[in-house]
């Protein structure tokens, strides 16, 4: 996997593929709506918190919402760090000297933050899905219990199959390695279920 996906940056046009296939120019246009957040040089599509943003302003009744992110973002980057804006959170607070108006603020702005902490780790884990780095909880606890089912039936078989042999062998060594042999097999058909889940998820 290389860096760009571990620091959850990629390219435009990867990125209109994690959108679902869509088409360079809509990626483009999102841009010129101030719908992603890029990188430090401008040229790479920060993946969860663009995802975030873009489910945010998906509303056509929120466009003045996407304007207003799109300034304010053009603005800080104009200003000299001393000069730049103060949190919202401050500005609400700042509206009005009135104690109860202050605190119904401070919770307004708590949820929209908690909102979009939550849509960024929801972005989040659907990119990760996306590209191998997690599977579903169910799709593990199947491979698993299929898993553990064969394992169990390997085992349960042993029986019926080292009998006839065991019955004929009266060297203790040799019963030794046939056992040891049979165990190893059975261990290997584990080993192997096992990594084919690994595979299953590095191909995702």
């Amino acid at each position: 996997m290389n860096t760009s996906r571990q620091d959850g940056e990629v390219s435009f046009k990867a990125f209109a593929r994690i959108l679902g296939e869509r088409s360079p120019s809509y990626v483009t246009q999102l841009k010129g709506e101030g719908r992603l957040v890029l990188s430090a040089d401008g040229k790479r599509v920060r993946v969860a918190e663009s995802l975030a943003l873009v489910r945010s302003t998906c509303d056509p009744g929120k466009g003045g919402v996407v304007a207003r992110h799109a300034a304010a973002r053009e603005a800080g980057a104009a200003l000299a760090p001393s000069e730049a804006p103060e949190p919202a959170s401050a500005d609400l607070e700042a509206a009005s000297d009135d104690p109860v108006e202050q605190s119904h603020a401070r919770r307004r702005a708590k949820a929209m933050a908690d909102k979009a902490e939550t849509d960024a780790k929801a972005a989040e884990r659907d990119y990760r899905l996306s590209i191998g780095e997690l599977l579903e909880a169910s799709q593990v606890e199947q491979a698993l219990s299929r898993a553990g089912a064969a394992f169990r039936g390997s085992l349960e078989n042993l029986p019926n199959t080292l009998a006839p042999e065991l019955s004929a062998m009266t060297d203790e060594g040799r019963i030794r390695v046939l056992l040891a042999v049979a165990f190893e097999h059975a261990l290997e058909e584990l080993s192997r279920q096992f990594a084919a889940l690994g595979r299953r998820e590095e191909a995702a």
